[in-house]
Parts: C-alpha cells; sequence; structure tokens
C-alpha cells in the first residue's frame, strides 16, 4: 500500500518549491493561497491550506487545477512528481472564473478520485463494482475516467522493461477505466481462470488468437480464453517519489 504520510510530504515540498518559484513570500504564503482562491471562487479554509503547506493533506481536484494555473506548473508534477514541472503550451489546467460561471463542477468530473484497490479487489471487479470502499486510500487521476474506475499498485516485475521503453515497475501506480474501449497493443488488467486476483499485461493479436504479453520477456504470454475477463484498460500511471 503506498505510504500517504509520504505522498502528502513530497507534495508539500513540490507546492513550497513552485510558490518559491513563483515569487509568492515566504511568511504568510498562506494568507495568499487564501486570497487567491477566493478570488477565482475556488475559497478553501486556511486551515485546509495550512495542512496542504505542512504535508498533511493534498488538495481536491478543484483547488488543484487552479494552485497549477496559478503556478504555471503541470498538474502531473505538482500532484505526483511526474516530470517536466512547467507547463508547455497547452495547458493541463482550466483558468477558473468568478460566480456563476466557474467550472470547478467540470474539472472535478474530469479528474475525480478513484479508490487504490488490492489485486484481489480487482478481480471482483470484473463482476461488478464495489459500492462501498474498505480503504482510505484515493487518489486523484490525471487523466480523464469514468466513475468506475479505480488505481492499483504495480507488483512484481513482469511489466518492468529491461530496456528502453515504456516500464511498470513495482511500487508503480496504474489507473484503470473499466469502460474504456481496449484493442490490440492496449495495457490492460484481465482476470485470468482459476484465479481470483487480476494480472497486468499487453492485449496483442495473432492470426486471429489474442494473447496477454508481459513487457519482461522472462514472464509467460498467457492464452485468452473465454473464460478470461477484461477488466478494464490502464489509462495513466506514475511512479511515486
Amino acid at each position: 500500500m503506498v505510504d500517504k504520510n509520504e505522498l502528502r510530504a513530497a507534495f508539500s515540498a513540490r507546492l513550497h518549491e513552485a510558490l518559491d518559484d513563483a515569487g509568492v513570500r515566504t511568511r504568510g504564503r498562506g494568507v495568499d493561497i487564501h486570497a487567491h482562491l477566493v478570488k477565482v471562487g475556488a475559497e478553501k479554509s486556511t486551515q485546509a491550506i495550512s495542512k496542504w503547506l505542512n504535508g498533511d493533506a493534498i488538495p481536491e481536484a478543484d483547488s488543484m487545477s487552479v494552485l497549477c494555473s496559478w503556478l504555471k506548473v503541470r498538474r502531473e508534477w505538482l500532484e505526483y512528481g511526474v516530470l517536466p514541472k512547467e507547463q508547455i503550451g497547452s495547458t493541463n489546467t482550466r483558468q477558473f472564473a468568478a460566480g456563476t460561471d466557474s467550472n470547478i463542477h467540470e474539472i472535478n468530473q474530469l479528474f475525480g478520485k478513484v479508490p487504490l484497490i488490492s489485486w484481489v479487489q480487482a478481480g471482483a471487479w470484473c463482476e461488478a463494482n464495489f459500492e462501498h470502499h474498505d480503504g482510505e486510500s484515493w487518489l486523484s487521476c490525471p487523466v480523464p475516467i469514468s466513475k468506475n474506475g479505480f488505481a492499483l499498485k504495480v507488483l512484481g516485475d513482469s511489466m518492468t522493461n529491461p530496456g528502453p521503453g515504456r516500464s511498470y515497475p513495482t511500487g508503480c501506480i496504474i489507473f484503470v477505466d473499466p469502460e474504456a474501449d481496449t484493442k490490440a497493443g492496449d495495457r490492460v488488467i484481465a482476470r485470468v481462470p482459476r484465479t481470483n486476483e487480476a494480472t497486468f499485461k499487453i492485449l496483442v493479436e495473432d492470426a486471429g488468437r489474442q494473447f496477454l504479453r508481459p513487457i519482461n520477456p522472462q514472464y509467460p504470454i498467457i492464452d485468452i480464453t473465454e473464460e478470461t475477463h477484461i477488466c478494464g484498460k490502464v489509462v495513466g500511471s506514475f511512479i511515486p517519489e
């Protein structure tokens, strides 16, 4: 399980770094953050802002988007530490307007929080989405995802690339959308026969047949049968610092 305290502390360090870069004063910067949030119609309590600065909490999706727009940093960097830091070209945040024209609700819909679940739960997720979640870990997805999306922490090295190319090492967080269409070449979560757990592989096709292929060639390719169920498509990932 991801250490939430470490994630919060790492976020706080990046927030202070972004504030320093933006020239926001060190003393009283909580007041400056509050003033800016009020200005764009996304007001939060001073207690909540203090928790962000002290590493006790991470902002919700609306506040995170406002902070990124204001400080001119990428959301993936501020929330997860994924480089590059600065916004380049079109930004991944939206400017907020005060009052009734605020699009904060839209941002929440696009970048909602999803539960970080176990691999056993992921296998059950193939059957029916849970109504309640027994863990406290919820993560903001850095990309649009359906309301039934979830996150998993990668275990093992079957999806670790021993050479150059995309890799998902142990500890990497992946975001899964059960409602996204899948095709050959996609990274997917699947429940294989005779097990309650799910597996993370690449969906491949050859001669009209489908398989689940690991990135690490030391692991075997898995045949897809009628009993294999694709639980969802991996739409995003990050490696916690």
